[in-house]
């Protein structure tokens, strides 16, 4: 992510939460990919396998797999292990009924493609309620 100004988006699940970057170019599906005890990705392939999701803003395209995927995500929030917040291509009815539920803060339709401006570690916030993502500091 180049610029330090926000990138616009469309806000779907309002909140603001900063964190470190983790991102995938593959969908995620929370329901059998994500170990609901330890929010660590198990799906077998997955480009995140074996890596937590805890506190990070998950950047993936859009979610995969069964509507039990968003009462996963509230188990990873009762938890403690959700993602502090999420930056989708283009959000679904299953991660967008998660994050309302985890209340974890839900953007997506960026106008820049957050797979390319985004990169992993990188320190952003997401702001849900005005459907920004914005640049805090680079790796």
């Amino acid at each position: 992510m180049k610029a330090m100004h926000p990138l616009k988006g469309v806000g779907v699940v309002g909140g603001v939460a900063r964190g470190k970057a983790m991102v995938s170019a593959t969908g995620i599906a929370f329901n059998l990919g994500v170990d609901e005890t330890t929010g660590i990705v198990i799906e077998a392939g997955h480009e995140l396998e074996r890596q937590c999701i805890a506190g990070r803003v998950l950047v993936f395209p859009g979610g995969k797999g069964s509507s039990a995927g968003s009462f996963s995500l509230l188990q990873l929030a009762s938890r403690g292990l959700a993602p502090c917040a999420i930056v989708n291509v283009q959000t679904d009815a299953v991660v967008a009924a998660g994050a309302v539920l985890a209340k974890v803060p839900l953007v997506h339709r960026l106008v820049v493609d957050p797979l390319t401006e985004i990169h992993d570690g990188d320190l952003i916030e997401v702001n849900g309620d005005d459907g920004t993502v914005t640049l805090v500091g680079a790796v």
